[in-house]
């Protein structure tokens, strides 16, 4: 993956460093979406593959500020600039063709849905799927523009179920 294929354009938030895993994700580079929660005792980041970020199952973030320092044989560390919803952040549609007039972009606006990635590991380029079609149950990106000359998509995470298990909110 070339570094910067994903973008914060507004609302990020502060960054933060995190540890990864030896041997699982060698070659995060930096505009990579990492998510939280993998590997070893769930006690690593990670990049986002196919599929990714999935509702109450990924915790999505951030953006990559640097590349990953793990090896194949020890741990190391990545910077990430956290995210959150209503963070505004760019990166090419999966199927340019799919979004270039605004007609097209027009239709997509709202859709919820997911990365990806066209290889299994983080050197598989990273996009954004338009064609995997909304599912608000489940996607948890929010497609909000295009720009229909290149491909760029706009986008924000998104969380539909907030507030479920915080127990029942009452008025006095």
């Amino acid at each position: 993956m070339a570094a910067n294929d994903l973008r914060i354009l507004k609302h990020g938030l502060t960054v933060q460093r995190f540890d990864t895993e030896a041997n699982v994700t060698v070659g995060m580079e930096s505009g990579d979406a990492i998510k939280g929660a993998i590997g070893t005792g769930a006690n690593y980041v990670g990049v986002c593959l196919t599929g990714d970020p999935e509702q109450e199952t990924d915790m999505f973030i951030g953006v990559s500020k640097s590349g990953g320092t793990e090896t194949a044989a020890a741990d190391g560390v990545i910077d990430v600039e956290l995210v959150i919803p209503g963070t505004i952040m760019e990166i090419k549609a999966t199927t340019v063709a799919n979004v270039n007039t605004d007609a097209l972009i027009l239709a997509l606006k709202f859709d919820q849905v997911t990365f990806d990635r066209s290889a299994a590991t983080a050197a598989g380029v990273l996009t954004l799927d338009e064609d995997e079609g909304t599912d608000t149950d489940v996607h948890g990106l929010m497609i909000l523009d295009g720009r229909p000359t290149d491909g760029m998509m706009y986008f924000t995470p998104v969380l539909t179920h907030i507030g479920i298990g915080f127990g029942e909110v009452t008025q006095s």
